[in-house]
């Protein structure tokens, strides 16, 4: 099995799931999805395997789903040993490979880092995570420094209601806050 190489910085790739263990005794892994988009795990895609500070590409030749999980077998990863070498590894794609999404919706990782201002141009602060719920994802922004320099959060629902537009390019996001948000 080829080991791991050092990390090299070749372009912006996007994290799409962890290997968790081994899965049988042919070099099946199991993975963790990070996306709802299963076909980023189709037979014949080559994903970025990091670990540590390590990476190597491996090449889809098989996928299939186990409960929650997704089972794939990479070329080359033929036995046990091979498999658990991957344990813990993050997949991920080139970030010019994500499945596009419909217009209106946003990968994690772009709504993270925008500004966050009001209808009325108050600034609140960042989007520095993105909490997946069962209705709606939220948006937790992290205040400007509070009282006592402590850095105070709010929870933002992901919703046309209050999230009246996203704008990438600015790096912003404009809400109309509920009573009782702040």
């Amino acid at each position: 099995m080829k080991q791991f190489r050092e990390k090299e910085k070749q372009g912006n790739f996007i994290a799409v799931g962890k290997v968790t263990t081994f899965q049988g005794n042919l070099g099946e892994v199991r993975v963790l999805p990070f996306t709802d988009f299963p076909e980023q795990f189709s037979p014949g895609v080559r994903l970025r395997a990091t670990k540590a500070d390590a990476i190597r590409f491996l090449d889809v030749e098989g996928v299939r789903r186990h409960k929650r999980f997704i089972v794939l077998k990479f070329a080359g990863v033929d036995c046990i040993d091979d498999a658990e070498a991957l344990r813990d590894a993050i997949l991920e794609v080139p970030g010019t490979e994500l499945v596009t999404l419909p217009q209106g919706h946003y990968y994690a990782f772009e709504i993270e880092g925008l500004k966050v201002v009001t209808t009325e141009g108050r600034h609140l602060g960042k989007v520095v995570g993105v909490i997946s719920g069962l209705a709606n994802d939220v948006y937790e922004v992290a205040r400007d420094q509070g009282e006592f320099g402590r850095q105070e959060k709010i929870l933002i629902p992901a919703v046309r209601e209050i999230v009246k537009d996203i704008d990438l390019e600015l790096g912003t996001m404009i809400v109309d806050l509920i009573p009782g948000l702040e």
